[in-house]
């Protein structure tokens, strides 16, 4: 049995099966870390949902664009943000009709009449994690404050976080864990396609969500695969203001 990582998929279905392929990934026997994203960017977050349930042994961790869909599936409310950021492409995914903004603070037009997320994918995002850690290894979305450390830390930072890898870069070894493998802030930052290294984290997320590739890797060999570059999807930057938005409602959510 091996054991792999992977990257944000951000609704890339053709790329999702090609890394698996690639792997010579076994659905009954291995195992697969999703690192969480797996909606929003391309247009397929149902068909990506029905591929990854077909997988026995599968891990999957909360990614922040996860959250906002699960935040429309528990209230039916599509927050401008989120539609801008890929969410109206999930909800078509699904069936709904989304005629979407021009600008992130106009209104986008949504229909979800026809809308159908089935229980079985309902059921997908209520079983996720916030991080997970397995023989000293350490899976989270975004990442955690080293002074707070994973298990104390907010639901918001576990998904949103990019100074863990901040961290990393400044020369520091994330303890207590041997290895840490994170999504959520893609390696296009630093011009590259495929994992990158800091010390002892992985940055996995490739930007197969943007215009770059998805990321798979073995987590005992750190042996990758890539998939085929992607077409980019068109998708309104989110400013600090309208993040610092939506950190305030997530801080109601927390409360919860």
């Amino acid at each position: 049995m091996k054991r792999y990582v992977v990257g944000d998929i951000h609704g890339r279905v053709k790329a999702l099966k090609e890394v698996l392929e690639k792997s010579n990934f076994d659905y009954d026997n291995d195992t697969l870390i999703s690192l969480g994203d797996v909606t929003d960017g391309g247009i397929n977050t149902y068909k990506v949902v029905e591929e990854l349930l077909k997988i026995k042994n599968l891990i999957y961790v909360f990614g922040n664009h996860d959250e906002w869909f699960m935040n429309h599936i528990k209230s039916g409310w599509a927050e401008e943000i989120w539609l801008q950021q890929g969410g109206a492409e999930t909800l078509k995914s699904y069936g709904a009709s989304v005629i979407k903004a021009k600008r992130h603070w106009e209104t986008s037009r949504l229909d979800t009449t026809n809308i159908n997320i089935p229980i079985t994918h309902q059921h997908f995002f209520n079983k996720g994690k916030y991080y997970y850690i397995k023989d000293n290894m350490l899976f989270v979305h975004g990442g955690f404050r080293p002074e707070v450390g994973v298990k104390k830390e907010t639901r918001f930072n576990l998904i949103w976080d990019r100074d863990l890898i901040k961290y990393a870069q400044a020369g520091n070894t994330v303890k207590p864990y041997d290895w840490v493998f994170v999504g959520h802030t893609t390696t296009q930052t630093y011009g590259l396609t495929q994992p990158i290294r800091y010390k002892n984290l992985y940055m996995m997320d490739c930007g197969a969500g943007w215009n770059g590739k998805l990321a798979i890797m073995d987590i005992d060999t750190k042996k990758y695969k890539l998939s085929r570059q992607q077409v980019s999807s068109a998708r309104v930057k989110v400013g600090h203001k309208a993040r610092e938005m939506t950190k305030r409602l997530h801080t109601e959510f927390d409360k919860d």
